[in-house]
């Protein structure tokens, strides 16, 4: 199991596309975070000042767009295997197709969760260094929910990665895989949620969705209606486990 890992972390980090997507993925949540870290605290009005409540949002609200693009890497490891028809060795040199399938998932979900973790931590400490030298108060005792919402943007970036690798083994397309994994939560999802609440007359069950459920990890404030944190977590982790599961049987039952 070891040398496929090795194998398929040699796959995903010598493909260029990879490398881009996942410069994006770090780049993108620091840059917006430090600048608003930088502008957004220099102001003298206490009330438009940042506080450490806005410092985590920024930076736990980027991270979801990182953790798409991460998504968009996991689907990709496996659909442009099947685009150039590299999955045949692959079998060949392992018949046990669920050991190549387990080993590309791990190793998508390991890097999204490290880039994740970098993201947080070099976000957080440098956001709120430049944050107090520009005269804020930046401390997270004042913000219980500062670290909860942090470590759940580590865990959303493995769980969407699983989400696209799930769709990139049941599409096998590298533009289909990205396109519902993008459509999906910005439009499908909340457009099914609308008519459900229209349809039930609740207006919470909007947040019982699986995206939207699993986006709580990353909220930093109250919970009013549908799961909580963890709740939500664990529902979005086993609705993506099962989409990749059901991908996982479709690849071994199908020819490559």
């Amino acid at each position: 199991m070891m040398n496929l890992l090795r194998a398929e972390w040699i796959k995903l980090r010598t493909v260029t596309m990879n490398w881009i997507l996942g410069i994006i993925a770090i780049a993108f949540p620091l840059v917006v975070t430090l600048l608003t870290a930088y502008f957004a605290s220099g102001k003298t009005d206490n009330d438009d000042g940042l506080d450490t409540n806005g410092l985590v949002g920024v930076l736990t609200g980027t991270a979801v767009v990182a953790s798409l693009l991460c998504g968009v890497i996991a689907a990709a490891s496996i659909t442009s295997e099947f685009g150039f028809g590299t999955i045949r060795p692959t079998f060949a040199a392992t018949p046990r197709r669920m050991r190549v399938i387990v080993a590309k998932g791990l190793v998508a979900l390991g890097f999204a969760a490290i880039a994740l973790a970098i993201v947080q931590l070099v976000g957080w400490y440098a956001g709120s260094t430049i944050a107090d030298a520009r005269g804020a108060t930046i401390d997270l005792d004042t913000l219980p929910t500062g670290v909860p919402a942090m470590v759940g943007a580590v865990v959303l970036g493995a769980l969407l990665a699983l989400f696209g690798y799930g769709l990139g083994l049941i599409t096998r397309s590298t533009p289909a895989a990205v396109a519902i994994l993008i459509v999906w939560p910005l439009i499908a999802e909340p457009l099914v949620a609308q008519l459900l609440v229209v349809a039930t007359d609740n207006a919470s069950i909007r947040n019982w969705t699986p995206l939207q459920a699993g986006f709580r990890l990353v909220a930093t404030d109250g919970f009013v209606d549908g799961p909580s944190r963890v709740a939500g977590g664990v529902y979005f982790g086993a609705f993506s486990l099962a989409l990749a599961g059901f991908g996982a049987w479709l690849v071994d039952r199908r020819d490559a």
